[in-house]
């Protein structure tokens, strides 16, 4: 997820209430996934063996558990649990909303999109269908 705005690690450590490693006004543009981030997202890793993997990712700050070199353009947040803090950066940005209708008035749905009966698509939900499939 991109945050609707760019914030600094400084501002993102102090919502996890943690320490970093890099510049206070590096740029943390969202986070994501490990096979999804790109560059300006938050990964998280929470154990050795995924270490490298997280740290040599497309992502430019990492959320880990132990104190490691940084490498040259990334930027760490240091975390006891990194899986918490993942999670609260998550519902930080993009808190539950309940809703009461079948599809959120917040979804995005692509041209061409089939919805079938009794389908709940949530808030925030963006479908990029740009042409329909032919079952024929």
């Amino acid at each position: 997820m991109k945050f609707p705005r760019i914030h600094t690690l400084k501002e993102i450590a102090c919502i996890i209430e943690c320490q970093y490693i890099g510049a206070d006004d590096f740029s943390v543009e969202g986070m994501n996934e490990i096979h999804v981030v790109t560059r300006g997202d938050i990964v998280f890793v929470d154990h050795p063996k995924y270490y490298d993997k997280a740290l040599q990712s497309a992502a430019t700050i990492v959320l880990i558990n132990k104190e490691v070199d940084c490498p040259e353009g990334k930027a760490l947040l240091i975390s006891d649990d990194p899986f918490r803090d993942f999670n609260k950066l998550t519902k930080h940005f993009r808190p539950f909303v309940a809703t009461n209708v079948s599809i959120s008035s917040s979804a995005s749905i692509g041209q061409g999109s089939i919805i079938q009966p009794n389908c709940f698509i949530g808030n925030n939900v963006t479908s990029t269908c740009s042409a329909l499939i032919d079952r024929s």
